[in-house]
């Protein structure tokens, strides 16, 4: 893996039923009993830059984002991050008993429903770790988790706060939409989390969930194999928003499908967010689509399906947003038969043949039961799998920079058997372009009251597909380029395979 889809979906995920939890100083509701300190920091802040990038909340709010190349990014970051990590050989929070890191996330404020459950992930982990002796005798605690509530101008003053004051030796989860990782990266703190902001790839010591690489075309591959198994003849239409974050997975998808020769009947990547799409079903079945690819989130995608059904079309959907349980025992009836692309072993998996997934659930129920089912929560296992498989590799008397190299020469981590190989080694994937691994991911599906696994020949539950090579349409340098080459490969070694 490595790689993702540089997706609406990957950035949010949305949830039907969300509240606005209260500010001020507290500690989280769902972890009241356990010694964290948590910090709120400000309120929400509406930015208005001109020269930004748009970022679209489910809950409806539209935020502005302070424009910046990616690529750029990542050049500065790098060049900074080979001094810093020399100078970071020592163990700050480490003791003869415990091991103390800390989380930056969005817990409280208008989004909060986006993020607030990599925490939860994080911490059955942890306790799941804790209960079976710890890392070397250590426990590991999450003794800081901080809360940025949706405050863009927050992030940079909690990084400092974790590093300088709390004295972190990791930052076990990032998850929020305002992530600038400079400090971090300065100061070669190991730091795992949620990428939702594009600007992970490059430094040795970010190590985002599933790959630190987004990109546009990953997903390519998958979504063409699919049109063509669903349909004898596919004849596709392109939804999404009129942002970036939204239209850029799908813009690239509709040069994709037309590389591969497949019919591109409709295309609206500039619909506003909050408007009907009725009108939109209503012109693709005059155009006689019958595959949809939609990059919007839930509240878009509940309205498209409300349109298909009012004027009775016969389509096939993928969605990119929208598979958590609660929303499906909201809009089931709607939600029949909809396609969903995912980078994790599906929950629905056998657990017997995929013990990774058995010792999540098993875990995730007995110590964070409301999260047990969330598309977030498992991205904070995995990041909290990742350090602790760090900390191990380094030996008894670990330090930063030992975990960060501990990790950087592991070749094939998956999340102990949750998703397929990461290559975090250099020139593997994991952190930095060129593309030289090739991208694995699963279909589930709706089908009465359950996400089921498809598609993949039992009992596998991935489809893989090449990204690089003769196959590339493109230099596979840079975001963008379409990977249009659609037949399937054997997983990597190392994939869980059931």
């Amino acid at each position: 893996m490595g790689v993702k889809p540089y997706s609406y979906s990957d950035r949010l995920r949305s949830r039907v039923n969300r509240r606005e939890p209260d500010r001020g100083l507290m500690m989280t509701g769902w972890n009241e009993g356990k010694a964290m300190r948590t910090r709120h920091v400000g309120a929400i802040a509406r930015a208005t830059t001109s020269a930004c990038a748009l970022l679209i909340i489910a809950a409806g709010t539209v935020l502005a984002l302070p424009a910046s190349s990616a690529t750029a990014a990542v050049h500065s970051l790098a060049t900074t991050t080979t001094g810093a990590c020399a100078s970071a050989n020592q163990s700050p929070g480490v003791t003869a008993t415990t091991i103390s890191t800390g989380a930056m996330s969005t817990l409280t404020g208008p989004i909060a429903s986006n993020f607030e459950s990599l925490v939860p992930g994080i911490e059955a982990y942890y306790d799941y770790v804790n209960a079976h002796g710890g890392v070397d005798g250590r426990k590991i605690e999450l003794n800081y988790n901080t809360d940025d509530t949706g405050n863009p101008s927050q992030d940079t003053a909690l990084e400092h706060t974790l590093v300088d004051q709390d004295h972190v030796f990791a930052v076990a989860g990032v998850a929020t939409a305002f992530f600038t990782p400079t400090y971090f990266v300065q100061t070669c703190t190991p730091t795992f989390g949620y990428n939702v902001t594009a600007n992970w790839n490059g430094p040795v010591n970010l190590f985002a969930a599933g790959g630190s690489i987004q990109d546009d075309a990953a997903g390519d591959p998958a979504w063409i194999y699919l049109a063509k198994q669903v349909q004898k003849t596919p004849s596709v239409g392109v939804l999404a928003y009129n942002i970036a974050s939204s239209n850029g997975s799908c813009n690239q998808a509709v040069s994709a499908y037309k590389d591969a020769g497949i019919k591109v009947s409709y295309v609206d990547t500039s619909i506003g967010y909050g408007a009907s799409v009725i009108p939109d079903a209503e012109r693709m079945k005059a155009a006689g689509t019958n595959f949809i690819l939609s990059c919007m989130d839930i509240t878009g995608n509940i309205s498209l399906a409300r349109g298909i059904q009012q004027y009775g079309i016969q389509a096939k959907q993928l969605w990119l947003d929208g598979n958590d349980q609660s929303t499906l025992n909201q809009y089931q009836d709607l939600m029949q038969g909809v396609y969903f692309n995912i980078q994790h072993v599906p929950f629905d998996a056998p657990q017997k043949d995929y013990p990774g997934l058995a010792a999540y659930i098993s875990a995730m129920k007995k110590y964070e039961p409301k999260w047990v089912y969330d598309e977030v929560a498992i991205q904070g296992w995995e990041s909290a799998a990742l350090l602790v498989a760090g900390l191990k590799a380094d030996g008894p008397n670990p330090t930063q920079l030992g975990v960060i190299n501990a990790i950087n020469k592991m070749t094939a981590y998956t999340s102990n058997g949750l998703t397929t190989p990461v290559n975090w080694s250099p020139g593997g994937g994991g952190h930095t372009y060129p593309i030289t691994n090739n991208t694995c991911s699963a279909f589930i599906q709706v089908q009465g009251d359950k996400y089921v696994t498809v598609i993949a020949k039992k009992p596998q539950v991935f489809m893989c597909f090449r990204l690089s090579g003769s196959i590339l349409n493109g230099s596979g340098s840079s975001p963008g380029s379409s990977y249009t080459h659609a037949d399937p490969i054997p997983a990597p070694a190392g994939t869980p395979v059931g």
